[in-house]
């Protein structure tokens, strides 16, 4: 069987074909999770291009080997088994402890509605993701950095090794959240993105 692997520069590439299409010379992006790696590939490529980005519950560092196995192997197993693979793997740590319900449903819905030939794709390019502290050095670009205090994947170490990375970042830390302060924290969220925006809007 063949494994189909989909990487974050292709996924960048399709995001720069569209602001190309769209006549968007200059943006602000903002990326959560697998997002912010993309965020990351569209910055480091072409950074005049972007006035802003946020890098919302994500990562800068690259897969340990350990990590690499580990997503590959889910991935074959999403593909043999389907997509409750992957939900029992999110559940692990997706939701914070008050996560409302109806969150939770809305986004085991869309996981379990996703082809799993796409999500392995997905789970295998980012077990080849690049090391985004060397190609972001230097990057000076405003910075919003924001993760919840109950996310065990993008915790309080990874969201360090991101700010101390950055020229221009600013911290946000969503108490009691999990992976998706987005949605978890809806408000709390918009109000600290929109505030952010707005302090680095051009003109």
């Amino acid at each position: 069987m063949t494994q189909h692997l989909v990487t974050m520069r292709e996924l960048a590439a399709d995001i720069e074909e569209l602001l190309e299409t769209l006549g968007i010379e200059r943006a602000a992006v903002v990326g959560l999770s697998m997002g912010g790696l993309v965020t990351m590939e569209l910055v480091a490529s072409q950074p005049e291009r972007y006035w802003a980005i946020a890098l919302v519950a994500t990562t800068m560092e690259p897969p340990t080997p350990a990590e690499r196995a580990a997503r590959r192997e889910r991935a074959d197993a999403v593909e043999r088994d389907g997509m409750q693979v992957l939900l029992d793997y999110m559940h692990t740590g997706v939701y914070g402890p008050d996560c409302p319900e109806s969150v939770r449903a809305c986004v085991d819905a869309m996981m379990s509605a996703a082809p799993p030939a796409g999500a392995a794709a997905a789970l295998r390019g980012r077990a080849e993701r690049p090391d985004y502290r060397t190609l972001l050095a230097g990057l000076d670009v405003p910075a919003l950095v924001c993760a919840g205090s109950a996310d065990p994947w993008s915790g309080r170490d990874v969201t360090a090794e991101i700010v101390a990375h950055l020229k221009r970042p600013e911290q946000v830390v969503i108490d009691g959240v999990g992976h998706l302060p987005n949605l978890e924290a809806q408000d709390e969220f918009n109000n600290v993105l929109r505030a952010f925006l707005q302090a680095h809007a051009p003109g």
